[in-house]
């Protein structure tokens, strides 16, 4: 995702200088006798840290300094695959205020948001960069108990399909400058990258190669996307963006399953979008994504969304949430949806298969425990969160889908030979929006824009930064 977006200028008095911000007293502006000349070198700079957490200075005008310049940075979006979706970029504030001796001045440097991987897979929470407003964290959730244990009675060993809670990317905190107590600029920050999961039922028996003699190279399955394509920002959406007053939106993904494909074209005809969180602007926080919807019933008589066959589907989604109001608001948390496939048919009944997936030769009888771990699993999502700033990022939506293959039997076999039919899951975390920025309306040439540090890889925090520079009388 390009973060390259052109400066953009702010004038005086303009719209997001309106009536929240007529609420809290300008900074007051003070005449000097003798014109000052910026110093050099900046007078303070500091970051966010790594570890997530923000970095505060404070300090009084000195003697003979009649200005301050400022370059205020915000935290930068997490993000969890590092060749796919990048976190939001934090926005760049650049001006200068004219300020008077023994002004207390505090700055604000905020911590990224970031995403985790555990064994490859993004299975951990996360909390946002720490800042004048926090970022939105990937809180912890667990699939209800009950679930876990229905899927244990039918299937109790690991599986592919049988997966702990997985989590989007967090956001970015916002950056500040306060005067005397009254805030001069906050530099929002960037929302947490989306994240796609997927995966079901392997047209193999456990333990058995793909290639063995008993594969049918005819067998389809229920799943997304074929693993030989790889996810791209496209599929998965970044995290929106803090560009101007007001924080970009999140991105949203599409991802599509494999089956079944337009005759003519080859293209997928069912896709799956993954909802965004809204940037924040002009003190208001950016409403979280919309619920997604759930589909049901058969689609092309290929794909089916219902509990049939005797395989239970459950699926679930949820509403993103709203970003945090104010100077200081915090970027949402993400929110969470499980699913879950369960086979309620006759274990004792066995799934007979023939080489190559024909109908000759020495069938092949596979008990449950070798083809049992297909058609049991659970899943679980946090979507991802917010930036902050001046009206925090909403969050991304959650959703969690199960599906049913309803063309074939396992393995591509035919009545009466199959018993069950494939499964899949397919769980999305949408991206969080950005934070909303501000200037107040006495800043001199006052700018913002995207800084252009938005998160690539995976594990890694990019901080926020202030930098200030002291325009002093000889």
């Amino acid at each position: 995702m390009s973060t390259n977006i052109s400066r953009r200028k702010v004038v005086a008095g303009a719209a997001w200088a309106a009536p929240v911000v007529a609420a809290s007293a300008a900074v007051p502006a003070f005449a000097s006798s003798t014109q000052c000349e910026p110093e050099g070198s900046a007078a303070y700079t500091i970051s966010g840290t790594a570890a997530g957490a923000k970095t505060v200075k404070t300090f009084k005008v000195p003697a003979k300094v009649d200005k301050i310049s400022f370059t205020i940075i915000g935290g930068a979006g997490g993000t969890v695959l590092s060749d796919a979706a990048q976190g939001g970029s934090g926005a760049k504030l650049t001006g200068t205020i004219e300020v008077k001796e023994g002004q207390v001045v505090e700055i604000v440097a905020a911590a990224g948001g970031i995403g985790k991987l555990v064994n490859g897979r993004p299975s951990e929470p996360v909390t946002g960069g720490e800042g004048y407003g926090n970022g939105g964290s990937t809180p912890a959730f667990t699939i209800p108990s009950d679930v876990i244990a229905e899927v244990n009675s039918r299937w109790s060993k690991d599986s592919m399909i049988k997966r702990p809670a997985m989590y989007g990317s967090s956001g970015g905190g916002s950056s500040a400058l306060v005067v005397d107590g009254t805030v001069v600029a906050v530099a929002g920050g960037g929302g947490g990258a989306g994240i796609t999961v997927a995966g079901g039922s392997n047209n193999v028996a456990q333990n058995d190669p793909k290639d063995g003699a008993y594969y049918n190279p005819k067998a389809i399955d229920a799943g997304w996307r074929p693993r030989n394509i790889p996810i791209s920002a496209r599929v998965v959406g970044g995290g929106g963006s803090a560009t101007a007053a007001a924080g970009s939106d999140g991105i949203e993904g599409i991802d599509y399953y494999t089956e079944p494909k337009d005759p003519t074209t080859g293209a997928s005809r069912i896709s799956i979008g993954s909802a965004a969180g809204k940037g924040g602007a002009n003190g208001t926080g950016g409403a979280g994504a919309a619920k997604p919807g759930l589909p049901t019933g058969n689609r092309f008589d290929t794909i089916g969304f219902s509990s049939q066959n005797n395989q239970v589907l459950f699926s679930s989604s949820a509403a993103g949430k709203q970003g945090g109001s104010g100077f200081n608001g915090n970027g949402a948390d993400g929110t969470s949806a499980y699913s879950y496939q369960l086979d309620n048919n006759d274990k004792n009944t066995p799934e007979t298969v023939y080489p190559g997936g024909g109908t000759t030769g020495t069938p092949r009888h596979m008990t449950y425990p070798d083809v049992g771990f297909n058609f049991n699993g659970h899943q679980a999502i946090v979507s991802s969160g917010g930036g902050a700033g001046y009206g925090g990022g909403g969050s991304g939506a959650a959703r969690a889908l199960s599906a049913i293959l309803v063309n074939q039997k396992w393995n591509g076999n035919t009545a009466p030979n199959g018993l069950r039919q494939n499964i899949s899951y397919g769980i999305q975390a949408g991206a969080g929006g950005a934070g909303g920025s501000y200037l107040a309306s006495n800043v001199i040439d006052g700018a913002i824009e995207s800084s252009g540090n938005g998160a690539t890889g995976a594990g890694v925090r990019n901080p926020g930064s202030v930098e200030i520079t002291f325009c002093k009388r000889s």
